[in-house]
């Protein structure tokens, strides 16, 4: 296992949910964090709380599909920090309707966010990362991207593309000593996924795929784990 002390996070969507979270966690095995994400409070909120931390930490507020706002995020970072070690790609959307609805506008807006907000911030990283010979990726897909449903059509397929693209690129960076991987997680307590119909107790917790990132990351630079399913032991009906 690697020490991650010292080593400088990007966390998207790191304000909230699973992206607060992990970028929590990270904090509290010495690594110093950025945050990105849309919201100023939610940002001012979380930042407030990774200061508490032994760490230096920083919020910046992008929108990861808009890729001016990528650039200026990651200059800063670079910036600040001098490197960037890890990329968390947690910041998406969700959206769910029958496929016949009218839902164009929502499905654009899904693609922008969820693959090319990843498109653009590993397109501003990466070149940092083979630079420097070393680094980590963990994008966030959704167990949405293996399987599909009903109601569930557009949201999957962003995913799909998120695992797709997590792929190719995992394959064209190894040679760089640079470890691209996606999780998969399934249903996870957060407000992203509205108002459960599960009990909350028995759902997975962003704190827990928060501590799966990173024991992935402490694993030896010379091994990774490519991609992670993520199931609730034994959810039940919140009625």
């Amino acid at each position: 296992m690697q020490d991650l002390h010292g080593k400088n996070a990007l966390v998207t969507g790191g304000s909230r949910g699973i992206g607060l979270k992990t970028a929590q966690a990270l904090a509290d095995n010495g690594v110093n964090v950025a945050i990105a994400g849309r919201n100023n409070d939610s940002l001012k909120d979380a930042l407030l709380t990774l200061e508490k931390k032994d760490v230096k930490a920083i919020a910046i507020s992008g929108d990861v599909s808009v890729k001016e706002d990528v650039q200026n995020i990651v200059a800063e970072v670079i910036a600040d920090f001098g490197q960037i070690d890890i990329l968390i790609n947690n910041a998406g959307i969700m959206g769910n309707g029958s496929f016949f609805d009218d839902n164009e506008e929502m499905f654009r807006q899904m693609l922008d966010v969820n693959v090319f907000g990843m498109y653009y911030m590993m397109k501003e990283v990466l070149p940092h990362m083979k630079e420097q010979n070393s680094g980590d990726v963990v994008n966030i897909a959704s167990v949405s991207g293996l399987r599909s449903s009903a109601g569930s059509a557009l949201y999957s397929a962003t995913k799909h593309a998120v695992i797709g693209l997590t792929e190719g690129v995992m394959r064209e960076v190894r040679k760089n000593n640079i470890r691209v991987q996606y999780l998969t997680p399934s249903a996870v307590l957060t407000d992203l996924i509205g108002t459960p119909s599960l009990d909350p107790e028995t759902m997975t917790h962003p704190e827990d795929i928060a501590d799966i990132i990173v024991n992935q990351l402490k694993i030896h630079p010379r091994t990774f784990v490519k991609n992670s399913e993520m199931w609730a032991t034994n959810p039940q009906s919140a009625e």
